[in-house]
């Protein structure tokens, strides 16, 4: 277990530190300045299970599939790719989709992610649920926010409406699409909630 920094740091000082942090140290995250344990290291109460990461590789293929269906220039990144917000908070959504040409190979940022996934674990539920659902929405890019459930199973989808409306939907059919417009994806549920 590594000792935190307890002062506050801005994105590009979290960025300096989290490069000299070995792998094994687990993975974090920087929320109004303060770094936040994303995974503990492996072995830790606070460390992604199994059925965390099969769901994670669930919606990246769907969405990978829908993007490939939809015939539309994007792309799907899992594990790494770091999303900025305003005040000083940086985080690693588990999926995210962003249109246009793919970021240069050395990026760790997508400056303007269009749709951002969230697979629940018990250590971040509470924190997936609320200060992200705000902080995602606060990135104008950002039009659909997915929060999958693997132990019900089910996906929670937020959609940015008409001016500041956020509209939510529960979905726990396996045989339902999740319709993200914009861009205009249909993404099959079937895999995705499978038990």
């Amino acid at each position: 277990m590594i000792a935190l920094p307890k002062h506050k740091m801005t994105v590009e000082e979290f960025l300096a530190w989290s490069e000299t942090q070995p792998k094994e140290a687990g993975r974090f995250e920087l929320w109004d300045g303060e770094i936040i344990e994303k995974f503990g290291e492996a072995g830790s109460m606070n460390a992604p299970r199994s059925q965390h990461w099969d769901m994670k590789i669930k919606l990246y293929r769907a969405l990978y599939d829908a993007l490939a269906l939809a015939k539309i220039e994007g792309h799907v990144a899992v594990d790494g790719a770091s999303v900025v917000m305003p005040g000083d908070r940086l985080a690693e959504p588990d999926v995210l989709v962003y249109l246009g040409q793919k970021v240069a190979r050395d990026a760790l940022i997508v400056p303007n992610p269009i749709v951002i996934c969230e697979v629940l674990s018990p250590g971040t539920a509470r924190f997936d649920m609320s200060a992200k659902f705000a902080g995602y929405f606060a990135l104008p890019s950002v039009m659909h926010y997915i929060v999958a459930d693997p132990d019900v199973p089910q996906i929670i989808h937020h959609a940015r409406g008409p001016g500041a409306v956020i509209t939510t939907q529960i979905i726990a059919d396996r045989a339902a699409s999740l319709i993200l417009d914009p861009p205009g994806l249909r993404v099959s549920l079937s895999d995705v909630l499978e038990a």
